[in-house]
């Protein structure tokens, strides 16, 4: 099993496990060394997909099913490592990456004891040589750059810190501890010269066990008063960004900050939009408002609760067609709690179906 294909790297996965996956338990780590056992590392075309034999796993832990985890349990260690584990800094391009080892595990419930391992992008990276090379080769040209623009903020902390946020957009939440972010920010620096193979062959790894050499803004109150507070103020103004109205709370131990909750909204833009938001946007127009206006509605509320409101609050004229009718072919809305006319339609809306809208009148 270990062939010579795998030799050299199954060597350099334990350092891989010791600092990028750090958090993960002891069978978890095992599951990730016997599946690097049993790819070819340097696989032509390797498709990612890992067929999973719980019987040779027994047998490569040199153990027995009466005093082992059953293969449900382990199937189950491998859906917790689709959930985001590691985190590593590319030295090169000075990008945070954030990552999960599997995507997805497919069981038959006609064999339970044995399931495939899709790898996520992250996880094909480590355990295969062609996209590692892929990977390294983009990275010359800094592919993970997330927004181009962010060259408008004022210092490369600040720049890394807008990197950092926007990897979570989508879920708007991040949660990670002060002595964790100071060092991915630059603000603790370890000593890796002890390493040097290491340092060249590989990308730097986040290493918490180690002492800093260096720490800068040392106290918290510095630490908000001088970088994070501007930092924050600096991106939710900043209206090219894709992110806005970031905020954060901090978590204690006794007196002491040990961890920071950061929550913002992702910034919609026109020509990022799915077909679903461009519908709701053209749906919005209708009623009179235009892009900036839906945009903002976007991003504070899900186009079902946008739907919703509409539908529960005004009526368009349902006798549009009707040429015997006083409204034939004017396009009015009724508001339906009274029947009555909606004499200012853009008035009506901000005060009574999207109040939101008067928060960004306010900007």
């Amino acid at each position: 099993m270990n062939t010579p294909n795998n030799k050299n790297y199954l060597i350099q996965s334990q350092i891989f496990n010791e600092t990028v996956l750090s958090g993960i338990s002891e069978i978890q780590k095992d599951i990730i060394y016997y599946l690097q056992s049993i790819i070819n590392f340097r696989e032509a075309n390797p498709t990612g997909e890992v067929y999973f034999d719980y019987n040779d796993f027994i047998k490569y832990k040199k153990t027995s099913k009466n005093l082992s985890y059953s293969s449900k349990e382990i199937q189950n260690f491998c859906r917790e490592l689709i959930g985001l584990k590691g985190v590593i800094y590319n030295k090169k391009t000075e990008n945070i990456e954030f990552f999960n080892i599997i995507d997805k595990i497919q069981v038959n419930n006609n064999d339970p004891e044995n399931f495939i391992v899709y790898f996520a992008s992250w996880g094909k990276i480590f355990f295969y040589e062609k996209f590692a090379i892929e990977y390294a080769e983009l990275s010359k040209i800094q592919y993970t750059q997330i927004e181009k623009n962010i060259i408008d903020l004022q210092s490369a902390k600040r720049k890394k810190f807008f990197e950092l946020l926007s990897q979570f957009k989508e879920t708007g939440l991040y949660r990670i501890s002060l002595i964790k972010l100071k060092t991915l920010l630059g603000f603790i620096i370890y000593d890796y010269s002890d390493t040097p193979e290491i340092e060249d062959k590989q990308l730097s790894l986040f290493d918490q066990r180690r002492e800093p050499v260096k720490e800068v803004l040392k106290t918290w109150y510095d630490f908000r008063k001088v970088f994070l507070d501007p930092a924050i103020k600096e991106i939710n103004s900043n209206k090219s960004l894709d992110i806005s109205n970031v905020t954060y709370v901090m978590i204690k131990k006794g007196n002491k900050v040990v961890s920071l909750e950061f929550t913002f909204k992702r910034r919609l833009k026109n020509a990022s939009l799915s077909e679903k938001e461009q519908k709701v946007v053209s749906y919005l127009k209708n009623y009179g408002l235009n892009d900036s206006q839906a945009l903002f509605l976007l991003q504070r509320l899900t186009p079902e609760t946008i739907y919703k409101r509409l539908s529960d609050s005004i009526t368009f004229n349902s006798h549009y067609s009707d040429e015997k009718s006083k409204n034939y072919q004017r396009k009015v809305w009724f508001e339906n709690e009274t029947g009555t006319e909606i004499q200012n339609l853009g008035g009506f809306l901000y005060s009574k179906v999207f109040p939101e809208l008067n928060e960004n009148s306010s900007q």
